[in-house]
């Protein structure tokens, strides 16, 4: 996959969605399935990884902080600068079709 960007350094989400992601020592960890925006700040917070599935189909979804992936030119690729242990599993699908799309913002209600 190739990353490219307009001249304010914006990338689109369809760009990042589907991109490998790789283990600092270049092992490949699986690919980011989504992503996660804050609602208040607008920002993405979190990446939703598949790991160990097949064409997008099985393995199960790991959420990371937007923070601990990297681009990496050379592998074209996200690289994943946190163990795999210190991920925090993300909720299934079937969990996220009960949950609200928007959560409420404090004040605004």
């Amino acid at each position: 996959m190739t990353m490219s960007s307009d001249t304010m350094g914006r990338v689109a989400t369809d760009q990042i969605r589907g991109a490998d992601v790789y283990d600092t020592e270049g092992s490949h960890v699986g690919i980011i399935h989504d992503l996660l925006i804050d609602g208040r700040t607008g920002q993405v917070s979190a990446a939703i990884l598949a790991i160990g599935s097949i064409l997008g189909m099985g393995g199960e979804h790991q959420e990371v902080p937007w923070s601990s992936l990297a681009y990496d030119v050379t592998q074209k690729g996200f690289v994943l600068g946190i163990p795999l242990k210190q991920m925090t599993k993300a909720p299934d699908e079937e969990d996220e079709a009960d949950a609200p799309l928007i959560a409420p913002v404090p004040g605004l209600t």
